[in-house]
């Protein structure tokens, strides 16, 4: 980009013109040239301008390349003026049109996208060669071309006899390749109010309409969907590579402008090659305060990223110049799944065929819909070979032994099992059933899920927002404070992906979870939480004194770009309001006000509604008793791998998963990774070695905590799962749970029982019990209070 600042006249006027087609493009210098004179002259105060040259309308493909422009020119003003120090009334501008034909700037709300790019020279007949200010794309108005959108140079007057003339300008554009760093830019607006993320079962069900508009966005989401799958894995931004930010394959850098490491068969020379910490794979950000605010930027780029590609598809099927198609490729944003308060697998992602439009007719408003595969059910590897095929090169996903993914050539939901005699989880198979009854069980696990939903909401629950964020253990200060959005969501990805002998599938694994497109989804609603926990609790954000400078609002978000340069990454600052970032969600409509101020007694009856107790417990409120179980856990105990902890309200059936019991009242999930250990044994050599090591394949977020004993915290409410007769005093609660409460860990993906003693201290189980009074009507708040620790055989109550 600095060599924007040095090029000369003989170097500008030499450069390649820039190619209309995105695939000619490699990374270097291009110039679009307009040598014919121009002038423009002002009559009085006013400002007049006039566009001299522009650019071709750009490509999405063609935007995403660009790192910056800048203009040269020849120019010079009128050849007097009558007095120096009244300055200098001429110049030119760099100016965005929405199409080729317009003749003023695009807008943005009132604003028009037209900023200076140099002053003219003064009070001179002689042509001087000029160049402008460098435009960046990440950081400048440049950041809002949209698909067709033209780049066009602006001569400006103003005040009487003031005159500009040009010739021989040269708008220069620093391209840069594929692979090369790639800054997220937030969705525009473009005119609307800000758009929302929608409740995915509402939008689905009117895009079934095809009188509906949302069934415009549906076809051009599910286009969209397919050709983002269809890309190589060499592509980074194809749907495999940008999946793969979140975990494999962790040899595969994104957003670093760097190779893959290549794959050795010595495993390892692998392990042992010290690499860079951008060179790596595997940036996620679990049991940390960046969880939340790290995947608000995961999502930020595949929205970004769809809404592209459903921009293209409009522009493919020649529907660039019908509004309505132009408005639903605009309008869209991602959709969420509320798992809480609909806790069904939703259809959008249930069913391999999906009905969409195809074709319609603008001037008789008719359509023809077909059936077509469905992207959403699952992702399948483009040229159908396993994910795991040595064809893929260092593409390829390589599992060390932690799953059967590297011989997946499509996603699952519950069907990955030896036990299957069809293997359609090889192709990518879901069992919807399973899915549904993960959530439901006995209505009890549902219940549970809700109820910390509607704790984690509510005021005055979730005190700071380091507790509300992550599992990370940080002094709770109280027994709420163990509840978190981490815990919450990692409990969702065990119950969508399956974790029984029975059936598996990806989202129980980080390791591969983004390939399942239900992934995007589940996500959006835990970024919705974050946004709804934000209206409740308004300034609560990171503290500087928690003592994690490596989990400060500043922290760099890796491999999220907000502009090209070494210090160009997003940061929790940056995303903290989803208004910067182009969308917000449905729920704002019912929780503000008609000035679209948050009202609180609006935001409480929304969450009472979604996530509380049935409306006739509001109509009679009493004190209620409320016990909940504490967990205090080393998710790194067994080595990372992932286990579960099961808690039951009654009896637990023989030869049934515990995952499937009917008396299931909640569960905790570390969705945690394999760690690998050190070549280097214990005592030999330096003692501040660490005792994981941390290959180019691995992740370093992972051996750090593990090394450094990081703890974890999570929270399990058992009031909605115990009959209100059972617990209407503290004696009597505690009478029916040490009768009925027991509780379990497993791992080998729910198939092995594993007594509390392999824990060691790494497990810490306490039962609390206090009250919770709801309010008289859905528009107050719930309140907690009163927590007791309550001694308690937990090994007694152990299966």
């Amino acid at each position: 980009m600095d060599g924007l600042n040095h090029l000369t006249q003989a170097r500008v006027q030499n450069l390649p013109s820039l190619p209309s087609q995105s695939s000619s493009i490699t990374a270097g210098h291009y110039v679009i040239k307009h040598l014919e004179e121009e002038a423009v002259e002002a009559w009085d105060s006013q400002i007049q301008t006039k566009i001299w040259f522009k650019s071709p309308p750009l490509a999405q493909d063609t935007i995403r390349l660009i790192n910056g422009v800048k203009l040269f020119a020849e120019s010079h003003d009128q050849g007097f003026c009558g007095d120096d120090e009244q300055g200098n009334w001429t110049w030119l501008e760099i100016a965005i049109l929405e199409k080729e034909q317009d003749t003023s700037p695009k807008k943005i709300g009132k604003e028009e996208l037209s900023k200076e790019s140099h002053m003219n020279s003064f009070c001179t007949k002689d042509y001087t060669w000029l160049g402008g200010r460098v435009f960046r794309m990440d950081e400048d108005f440049l950041s809002s071309l949209e698909e067709g959108n033209v780049i066009a140079v602006r001569l400006c007057a103003q005040y009487p006899s003031w005159e500009i003339y040009a010739r021989k300008g040269h708008l220069v554009f620093d391209v840069g390749s594929g692979d090369g760093p790639w800054p997220i830019r937030p969705l525009p607006c473009n005119g609307f109010q800000v758009p929302r993320r929608r409740n995915v079962k509402e939008w689905f069900d009117k895009a079934k309409n095809p009188a509906n508009e949302e069934a415009k966005e549906l076809s051009l989401f599910i286009a969209a969907m397919q050709k983002f799958q269809s890309l190589p894995p060499t592509n980074q931004l194809s749907y495999f590579r940008i999946a793969g930010i979140h975990d494999y394959p962790r040899n595969v850098s994104w957003n670093m402008d760097k190779k893959p490491i290549p794959y050795h068969d010595d495993d390892d020379v692998r392990r042992k090659k010290p690499v860079k910490n951008e060179e790596n794979g595997s940036y996620c950000e679990h049991n940390t305060t960046l969880f939340p605010t790290w995947h608000r930027c995961y999502l930020l780029l595949f929205e970004r990223r769809v809404s592209d590609l459903m921009k293209e598809e409009v522009k493919n099927r020649g529907r660039d110049r019908d509004e309505k198609w132009v408005e639903a490729a605009s309008r869209w944003r991602l959709p969420y799944w509320d798992w809480a308060a609909n806790p069904q697998l939703p259809e959008l992602v249930a069913n391999e065929r999906i009905k969409v439009i195809v074709s319609w007719d603008a001037t008789t408003d008719k359509c023809e819909t077909a059936e077509v595969n469905n992207p959403m059910y699952r992702f399948q590897m483009p040229g159908g070979l396993v994910m795991g095929d040595k064809s893929y090169g260092d593409y390829r996903i390589q599992t060390d032994g932690e799953g059967p993914w590297d011989v997946c050539i499509g996603t699952s939901r519950h069907a990955i099992s030896l036990y299957s005699e069809q293997n359609l989880w090889v192709q990518g198979h879901t069992v919807s059933e399973k899915v549904n009854k993960a959530f439901e069980k006995t209505k009890m696990q549902g219940q549970t899920l809700k109820d910390a939903v509607y704790r984690l909401l509510g005021n005055d629950y979730i005190p700071q927002y380091k507790y509300f964020a992550t599992t990370k253990f940080t002094d709770p200060s109280g027994p709420k404070g163990y509840l978190s959005l981490e815990a919450i969501h990692n409990t969702v990805h065990n119950c969508i992906g399956g974790n029984t002998p029975m059936g598996i599938g990806h989202m129980e694994a980080p390791a591969v979870a983004a390939f399942d497109p239900v992934f995007w989804l589940h996500h959006s609603n835990v970024d919705r939480l974050l946004y709804l926990w934000q209206q409740v609790n308004g300034s609560l954000w990171f503290h500087s004194s928690d003592g994690c400078d490596d989990e400060s609002a500043t922290t760099p978000l890796r491999p999220f770009r907000k502009y090209v340069g070494k210090h160009g990454f997003y940061n929790s600052d940056a995303v903290r309001k989803t208004s910067d970032l182009g969308y917000t969600y449905d729920d704002s409509d019912k929780i503000t006000d008609g000035e679209g101020h948050v009202c609180d007694e609006f935001l409480r009856k929304r969450i009472n509604e979604l996530y509380g107790p049935d409306k006739d417990a509001f109509e009679r409120p009493e004190t209620d008793v409320d016990p909940v179980i504490n967990i205090d856990y080393d998710r790194y105990a067994l080595g990372g791998l992932q286990y579960t902890l099961f808690f039951f309200i009654g009896p637990v059936r023989r030869n049934v998963p515990y995952a499937q019991q009917e008396s299931l009242a909640g569960s905790m999930y570390t969705f945690s990774s394999p760690l690998q250990r050190s070549s280097k044994r214990e005592g030999d050599g330096d003692s501040t070695k660490s005792k994981y090591s941390s290959p180019a394949t691995g992740c370093s977020n992972c051996n750090k905590q593990a090394d450094a004993g990081v703890r974890s915290r999570a929270q399990v409410p058992l009031t909605r799962s115990i009959p209100r007769e059972k617990r209407t005093t503290r004696a009597e609660a505690e009478k029916f749970l040490k009768e009925e409460l027991s509780w379990v860990a497993v791992i080998s993906r729910g198939s092995l029982r594993m007594p509390r003693e392999v824990f060691g201290k790494g497990l810490e189980l306490s039962l609390w019990i206090g009250t919770n009074k709801l309010p008289d009507d859905r528009t107050g708040k719930t309140v907690f209070e009163d927590y007791v620790d309550v001694k308690w055989d937990w090994k007694e109550a152990e299966l």
